[in-house]
């Protein structure tokens, strides 16, 4: 890991006293009757869940937005584990995020693919129905925020809110996965304002990279999505990697940190790995974390299979210390 400062830096081991005092959040059960989600259309998928909870949304619905090969979905619900189909957002987009405030809905995903211009955009709604018109917010101009061509390669935005500032975490760059024929994240970045909707100024180094020597990390960064707890800022960051089977392979960690940018592991990482059961065979990639009262629910995806995989959306829930 890289430090605001621009110091280079090992990413930090938690120590092991602080680790054990928050060991419960390194215990997540996934539910029963995963995959919650899957595309109904052959070749489809569905993959980089974002929430609005009931409470916070204008029809007292469950709202989640997400992504596949026709682009950014909507799907509604009840109870958050029985979704219905509602409509297509942006078929262009990608890895979508929403950030709720003041009664509108900041919907940020990116827009382009392998081999062109990737960016970060943004649309606003107030109804979760109809949304204002895309614009740019954040591009890729660094040397690690592009693809071989020098395009701009930046994705997988997530924004909080902390103090005075809005922080907009990003992927950027691609590492390309020889088993799969696809690429993924290679560093994680983030940028500052004290707007919303930008401008974004950039710490202009990657707060995360890979490293040959981390099991875990050793092809590249993945994406990370942060929250809010107490004095803590919560890390959920899937690190890519080649794992012992000779396959490439994502996995889900919780790292922590105190200000944003520098952040520190665990010894009980990761929290959801590759493996049994088989619609999470490959991949566990990236979630979204809501709160109800003492519980938190991750959404997240998994894939099962390389080239040929599938990716679904799961449910795993962890129960905080009152």
């Amino acid at each position: 890991m890289i430090s605001s400062d621009g110091e280079n830096m090992v990413l930090k081991r938690l120590d092991l006293e602080i680790a054990d005092r928050f060991k419960y959040l390194y215990k997540w059960n996934d539910y029963a009757k995963n995959p919650i989600l899957e595309a109904t259309i052959s070749g489809d998928w569905v993959a980089d869940p974002t929430l609005v909870l009931s409470k916070d949304s204008p029809d007292g619905l469950w709202h989640m937005f997400c992504c596949g090969k026709t682009g950014i979905k909507h799907y509604t619900s009840t109870d958050g584990l029985l979704w219905d189909y509602s409509c297509h957002v942006d078929a262009e987009g990608y890895s979508p995020y929403i950030f709720v405030e003041n009664d509108a809905f900041y919907l940020f995903y990116q827009k382009g693919r392998l081999g062109h211009e990737v960016y970060i955009v943004c649309r606003v709604s107030r109804d979760l129905k109809n949304w204002e018109d895309p614009f740019i917010v954040l591009k890729g101009d660094l040397s690690w925020e592009t693809g071989v061509k020098g395009e701009s390669y930046v994705r997988n935005p997530c924004i909080i809110r902390l103090f005075d500032k809005y922080l907009l975490y990003y992927s950027a760059g691609y590492t390309l996965l020889p088993d799969t024929g696809y690429d993924e994240p290679t560093f994680i970045g983030v940028a500052t304002s004290t707007n919303i909707t930008g401008p974004y100024i950039k710490s202009g180094i990657p707060i995360m990279k890979p490293d040959p020597l981390d099991p875990w990390r050793n092809m590249g960064a993945g994406a990370m999505k942060v929250y809010c707890y107490g004095n803590m800022l919560l890390g959920f960051e899937n690190g890519i990697y080649i794992g012992s089977d000779g396959h490439t392979h994502s996995a889900l960690h919780l790292l922590i940190s105190t200000d944003g940018f520098n952040w520190i592991d665990s010894p009980y990482n990761p929290i959801l790995k590759p493996g049994f059961p088989e619609w999470k065979k490959a991949f566990v990639y990236q979630c979204d974390v809501k709160r109800l009262n003492d519980v938190l629910y991750l959404y997240y995806n998994s894939r099962d299979g390389w080239r040929e995989g599938v990716e679904r959306i799961g449910l795993a829930t962890c129960t905080l210390r009152t």
